[in-house]
């Protein structure tokens, strides 16, 4: 029963007692990345070391197994590997091969890099669990490199005005990586106190960041200040500054509105549509249940492509009402 896949509150593989992001505590479970939505204090979890020194004291398991990125352990008589997801740093897809079927769980996951980086790598598999945040067309993103170069042109035109440019973006992960993509061109960065913590976090995890300090209150000269998006209490003393969201969310003008950002820039750390089709056609998989995000949706459009594919969780409701 390898390729039975279930849904409750939580992808699951019942029949190896396996549970892959479950979103409350299980005895044992797969931790695909640090951000709090994936972590929780399981009694066991496999996860990254990135992952594990990514995921704050509070929200730790309270046992864990360590399984470093194209690495693999015996589960019973099951294999599992970890691959990297591209997502931010310690995010991983796992395989799960048992009996000749292999099971692919993504988690959070995005092909293409900044930085001419080779696209995340997709392992073969009979059935693919994806997470679908961005499932619908209209979430079609630019390439990320002229994205990021677009990006620097717009925080060097505010400097070059005496404007502080404010990029928002997520405190773990997004505000490290969109660091890093920026430092060549010569930027220095101030961080929101809720982004300080977590690039401390990031750096001591392996990644080591481009030089930044700490908005303490005092006027920022120079700098790009990256904030979280919600909450701009500290960006507001700033006096003379201009915001941009940087998201993947910048595709949808209701939601980039929410934020009354002066730009949008489309530079996500998740795959767009076109991306969730690719996932889909390298993994080979001949099964596809969607996860998160506009599920019914991408389906729907595998479905089109002939492509059996079905929302985990839409499934679930099905089994119920019978």
């Amino acid at each position: 029963m390898t390729r039975e896949v279930v849904w409750d509150r939580g992808v699951s593989l019942p029949s190896h007692q396996l549970w892959l992001d479950p979103l409350v505590v299980r005895s044992f479970a797969f931790i695909s990345h640090a951000h709090t939505d994936h972590a929780r204090r399981h009694k066991e979890a496999l996860l990254t070391p990135q992952t594990l020194a990514l995921i704050p004291e509070g929200r730790r398991p309270r046992g864990w197994r360590m399984l470093g990125l194209g690495e693999s352990l015996r589960r019973g008589p099951a294999t599992v590997t970890l691959y990297s997801a591209g997502h931010m740093l310690g995010s991983a897809q796992l395989l799960f091969e048992h009996g000749g079927e292999r099971v692919l769980y993504t988690g959070d996951i995005k092909l293409r890099q900044p930085g001419g980086l080779p696209a995340t790598f997709v392992p073969r598999a009979d059935v693919l669990i994806i997470e679908t945040t961005y499932g619908r067309p209209h979430f079609r993103f630019g390439d990320p490199d002229s994205t990021v170069e677009a990006i620097a042109r717009w925080c060097r035109r505010a400097l070059d005005s005496n404007v502080t440019p404010v990029l928002l973006c997520h405190a773990l992960g997004k505000t490290e990586e969109v660091m890093l993509a920026l430092a060549p061109y010569g930027f220095r960065f101030a961080l929101e106190k809720r982004c300080a913590p977590c690039a401390r976090d990031y750096a001591a995890a392996g990644r080591s960041l481009p030089e930044w300090t700490e908005l303490n209150g005092e006027p920022v000269v120079d700098r790009v200040v990256i904030a979280p998006p919600a909450g701009k209490d500290e960006v507001r003393r700033l006096g003379r500054y201009r915001t941009a969201l940087v998201s993947g969310w910048a595709k949808d003008t209701e939601f980039a509105r929410l934020f009354g950002a002066d730009a949008t820039f489309d530079l996500s750390d998740h795959c767009d549509f076109d991306e969730l089709i690719e996932v889909v056609e390298r993994s080979g998989a001949d099964t596809v249940y969607t996860v998160h995000g506009y599920t019914a949706d991408f389906a729907r459009s595998l479905r089109k492509k002939g492509i059996h594919a079905s929302a985990l969780e839409a499934t679930e409701q099905l089994v119920l009402a019978l």
